[in-house]
């Protein structure tokens, strides 16, 4: 039987300085729900983009199992 341990999730969006040069900016979050689910990282995701203003164009989603 497989555990999921830890869950981590990596947002992230490119920002374009003044000369058009492209940056990444990521927000990483840690020690989530283990038990959560796609639905409830995204809205998850949904309230961070209210919380800051900023609006993130990838999300990753990272969960470390212990295999049996």
């Amino acid at each position: 039987m497989n555990n999921i341990n830890q869950l981590t999730l990596n947002m992230s969006r490119t920002l374009y300085d003044k000369d058009g040069k492209a940056k990444i900016v990521k927000r990483h979050f840690s020690n989530l729900n283990t038990a959560a689910t796609n639905e409830q990282l995204i809205a998850f995701k949904s309230i961070i983009e209210q919380i800051t203003g900023e609006h993130f164009e990838s999300l990753e989603v990272i969960k470390t199992e212990e295999i049996k």
